[in-house]
């Protein structure tokens, strides 16, 4: 059995890549079709002339009597399209069909040379100068923020976070230093501000505003490149949340003492959801259908009552957050305390730095953010 599990794996694996691979190779020949469609006009109409204006060379040569080889009168057709100067390599200019067909072939053949070689050089320029300035805008736009995250890595782990950013409307930076994932990132969230760098990188990280940052996700394809990451994070902001994805789960301690709040294993929550799924179904549905509608109206969010907030001393009956917002309050967190407060009573008094932990949606948890900031 354990033969036939290993081979089904293997063979599964191969064609898990083979596909990715297959998909990777379409979106590239998509590319390469929008560039060519761009393209094909201008150049066949640069080469039609190319070839027909030699055919009308060979022939005058023919009605004069002359055997021209066809690649001379290429030739001479690149001389009169491009008027390099290199002058008449027949000399035939003292037969008057030669020199009708010449000026006729300069005239018309420099107008489709210069709209062809115009249309190449305004494609290439444009793509460059578009890529510039929308970087300069991207990073005016990430300059002014604050309090956002920063995703490093968008890989197969980071691609769900991203999604869940988007859909939770909290304001992000990626950072990426495939191409390629930023590529098919934008396909999906064009508006995205991403930074196409190493994350490990100090400057990468300051550019991200890690400054002013809020939480940065260490969601890098290796335990040493997120351990890195998460000494450097920490080391340019001390108030900075962190966590990290960790593969080896028995490294999580070695990430927590290198600066992360928080670590995550894919094979420990894994084996968690495996255990959930057979003993608690129906909730493991009800959290699935919340976290991953197509279109989310619902979610568990936390909100933290700040000091000066209207909330602040009141009772959770008196604060009426369920009339005001629509929210269910679901648990309670005391300030620098590990200990939730599950389902809490109405008469329990509401303190500066408590953390709610809310259920609904996300125009409703917006509310309550107001009602529990200082302004």
């Amino acid at each position: 059995m354990n033969i036939l599990f290993l081979v089904f794996r293997t063979v599964k694996e191969f064609f898990s890549e083979l596909l990715k691979r297959e998909r990777d190779l379409l979106r590239k020949e998509e590319v390469f079709v929008q560039i060519a469609k761009r393209l094909f006009y201008p150049l066949m109409l640069l080469i039609i002339t190319l070839f027909l204006g030699a055919v009308g060379y060979y022939v005058i040569g023919r009605r004069l009597g002359s055997q021209w080889d066809f690649i001379d009168c290429i030739l001479m057709t690149s001389i009169t399209l491009t008027t390099v100067g290199y002058g008449d390599i027949f000399n035939a200019m003292d037969h008057k069909i030669y020199k009708i067909y010449t000026i006729v072939l300069m005239w018309v053949g420099m107008g489709v040379a210069l709209y062809a070689v115009s249309t190449i050089t305004a494609f290439v320029v444009e793509e460059q100068l578009g890529h510039f300035f929308r970087e300069r805008k991207m990073k005016k736009r990430i300059a002014n923020l604050k309090d956002h995250y920063i995703l490093c890595g968008a890989g197969n782990v980071g691609i769900h976070v991203i999604n869940e950013m988007v859909s939770s409307r909290k304001s992000f930076v990626v950072i990426e230093l495939s191409e390629e994932r930023i590529r098919r990132l934008l396909e999906d969230h064009p508006n995205i501000l991403y930074i196409q760098a190493d994350a490990t990188n100090e400057n990468a990280l300051k550019t991200a505003g890690i400054e002013h940052a809020k939480g940065l996700i260490a969601a890098l394809g290796s335990d040493s490149q997120n351990m890195l990451l998460t000494v450097t994070a920490r080391y340019l902001n001390k108030d900075l949340r962190i966590v990290a994805r960790c593969i080896e789960h028995t490294l999580a301690p070695k990430f927590k003492l290198s600066g992360a709040d928080s670590v995550v294993s894919a094979n420990f929550i894994g084996g968690m959801r495996i255990a959930s799924e057979m003993l608690r179904p129906t909730v493991v549905n009800f959290l699935d259908k919340m976290l991953r509608a197509p279109d989310p109206t619902t979610r568990f969010e936390e909100v933290t009552v700040e000091q000066g907030s209207g909330l602040v001393g009141k009772s959770l009956a008196k604060a009426r957050i369920g009339e005001r917002t629509g929210l269910t309050v679901v648990a309670i967190k005391r300030a620098h305390s590990e200990h939730f407060y599950y389902n809490p009573k109405g008469d329990t008094e509401l303190r500066p730095g408590d953390v709610l932990v809310v259920i609904g949606g996300v125009d409703q948890i917006q509310v309550l953010r107001e009602i529990a900031s200082s302004g």
